[in-house]
């Protein structure tokens, strides 16, 4: 009976958090001059032209090597010719490149210079007063875990229409690995898992999205042995799982700060 009450109660703590999001979006939008939108979304931009730089040069070598290429990808190179295709996608990835230097360093000029845009006063969420000290430590955290937020939801939508049967398995994995990372990093007790692993939250965190990303590899191969797909396909979607895994690691380490001074 405790260990379900304990479980009901990570729980509540864990929908206590996400009901906070909306409301801690208001107070820093109302009460400090954070560019909370501006952030989140130059974050989530950032990372998702990082992804498609990562896949465009892979797609190039594949084409160079004559191996199947994506249907609609492919009715292009038909009808612009080969060499054409070839030096379009390379002009493309060259912008991206650029445009992804621009992007990091814009991205940290604009969270540096936030701190100097929050007053130095007292502010209020949830009737409780918070200090200047803490709004600095924690307006990074939240921008990062609403941008994290989109790319997962971005992901996950990828992933459906590039195998419907992935998605769902993708899904159904991110929805378990959540109730895990709850219940053991961030519980209303000490468990004998962490006592004995010796490990703090961050740590477990790190540690098991390791083993998540080789289940969601895993889920990949048996993809690709029981369906049609074509090579570059299933490496888009390795791509994809990995900047969500990441994501997903981002998403949850950033919580132990925003639970630790908001909840």
């Amino acid at each position: 009976m405790g260990v379900i009450n304990r479980f009901r109660k990570n729980n509540q703590r864990a929908a206590d958090f996400f009901i906070s999001l909306p409301q801690l979006y208001v107070m820093f939008k109302k009460q400090t001059k954070v560019e909370v939108k501006k952030i989140s979304i130059l974050v989530f931009v950032s990372k998702f032209i990082s992804m498609i730089v990562l896949f465009m040069p892979l797609k190039i070598l594949f084409v160079l090597s004559g191996s199947k290429n994506i249907q609609f990808l492919q009715n292009i190179e038909n009808n612009i010719g080969r060499d054409v295709y070839i030096g379009a996608m390379i002009a493309i990835i060259s912008v991206l490149f650029l445009l992804n230097v621009v992007l990091q360093i814009y991205k940290v000029k604009l969270v540096n210079r936030q701190v100097a845009m929050i007053d130095k006063k007292e502010y209020e969420f949830r009737g409780m007063g918070k200090s200047y000290k803490v709004i600095v430590k924690t307006y990074a955290s939240f921008c990062q875990v609403l941008a994290d937020m989109l790319l997962l939801l971005l992901v996950g939508s990828i992933l459906f229409m590039l195998n419907v049967q992935y998605g769902i398995f993708y899904l159904a994995a991110v929805f378990v690995y959540g109730v895990v990372i709850e219940q053991w990093a961030f519980p209303t007790h000490q468990t004998r898992l962490m006592k004995k692993l010796n490990i703090d939250s961050k740590q477990f965190i790190q540690v098991t999205s390791t083993l998540f990303y080789l289940i969601l590899f895993m889920g990949i191969i048996a993809v690709v042995l029981s369906a049609d797909i074509a090579i570059i396909i299933a490496i888009l979607m390795l791509i994809l799982v990995r900047l969500g895994n990441g994501a997903l690691t981002s998403f949850f380490s950033c919580q132990i700060k925003l639970r630790q001074h908001y909840l």
